[in-house]
């Protein structure tokens, strides 16, 4: 750092995508999407499609792309009160829709999705899901004689 200029470019603050300095991949991405999520494919799009739509991802365009992440800037609890609006807002739009009643590999397959897709955006999401529908549901399985109840009903996820 030359304190005449002042502090330089580090190279973990100076990011740029890999897609304006490296060459196109020499395989069909697409291929390799199809291959790692599988029939969740859609189900994955439409998670994310949502998530872009709702302010309260905080979607930010750069360079022609829409980018979401959570705001660091908040204090915890308003961190807290915001992942709990966010698991609300998918509740509401039907993302858990078939939580319990899907079966079977597919049915885990399908819940691992979910929970990854909601990774890709912010951790704490998707350990708040995942403690509330996994954990929870695991231990309690036979409270849910009607498989869709949850689906239906708007339930507070509050620990």
């Amino acid at each position: 750092m030359d304190s005449q200029t002042g502090p330089g470019l580090a190279p973990c603050l100076n990011y740029s995508p890999p897609e304006l300095s490296e060459p196109r991949p020499d395989f069909d991405t697409k291929s390799l999407r199809k291959l790692l999520d599988g029939q969740s494919i859609d189900f994955i799009d439409h998670m994310l499609d949502l998530m872009l739509r709702s302010n309260l991802f905080c979607p930010r365009e750069r360079g022609g792309k829409v980018f979401v992440s959570p705001d660091y800037n908040q204090s915890m609890e308003e961190q807290r009160e915001m992942t709990m609006k966010r698991v609300d807002y998918l509740r509401e739009k039907g993302a858990f829709d078939g939580w319990f009643s899907k079966k079977g590999d597919d049915g885990e397959l399908w819940r691992f999705a979910v929970c990854e897709t909601l990774t890709i955006f912010d951790h704490s999401l998707a350990i708040k899901v995942g403690v509330h529908f996994f954990l929870w549901y695991a231990k309690n399985p036979s409270l849910y004689s009607n498989l869709d109840y949850l689906s239906r009903k708007k339930l507070s996820l509050r620990s």
